[in-house]
């Protein structure tokens, strides 16, 4: 079944609300409350759960457990997946120790720089690497993910070596759009042109 990026960022958003809802103890969840979660309509929830084969709406709503344990099985979402982190600056060092990962099924374990001084003084749990050996270790501990936060003049080259090592997607912090082959997932994200757009619609919206 093909499925738009759209529907799929929703159904990840509403796995994500079902795992909180049930860590809170509730049992079940209106098409309603998703739809406001997720910032959508309710058609639109309703349509995206009709489209994979999902659970009937009762009057009661959807059940979180089960609907969780359906969304998790169907797209792997549970299955715990290797990581790495390329760039050990500011936020590649705090990305690096981010306890919400592994929690949710992301382990990170190892993380990259090209300087030998920084690798020395960082203070983490996870194993570190100069980035000179990121096809090795990568390929070794079976990393399917990178995560890319080193300066924009280098993330092209990252994103390269990080598929010469195999990974399967790439989510990218630095603020440069990366090419990488169609069969490669990956994710730009642009924190200063997200802080623009929020500033921008708001100036639109008082105006």
């Amino acid at each position: 079944m093909e499925l738009s990026d759209n529907t799929i960022e929703r159904i990840c958003k509403v796995f994500g609300h079902l795992a909180l809802l049930e860590k809170k103890g509730v049992e079940f969840v209106s098409s309603k409350e998703l739809a406001e979660q997720i910032g959508t309509t309710e058609y639109t929830v309703r349509k995206d759960i009709s489209l994979l084969g999902g659970p009937g709406y009762t009057r009661k709503g959807y059940e979180v457990s089960s609907f969780k344990r359906e969304l998790g099985q169907k797209f792997q979402l549970t299955k715990s997946r290797k990581a790495c982190i390329v760039g050990l600056g500011r936020l590649g060092t705090a990305l690096l120790d981010y306890e919400n990962f592994q929690e949710d099924g992301f382990e990170i374990v190892a993380g990259f720089d090209c300087s030998v001084n920084k690798i020395e003084r960082i203070r983490t749990n996870i194993d570190v690497f100069p980035v000179s050996r990121l096809q090795e270790i990568t390929q070794a501990r079976s990393i399917e993910l990178g995560i890319i936060a080193v300066p924009a003049e280098s993330a092209q080259e990252i994103a390269d070596e990080l598929t010469k090592a195999g990974v399967k997607g790439i989510l990218n912090f630095s603020p440069v759009k990366v090419n990488v082959p169609a069969r490669i997932v990956h994710l730009d994200m642009d924190f200063t042109n997200a802080l623009r757009f929020i500033a921008a619609r708001f100036v639109m919206q008082n105006k």
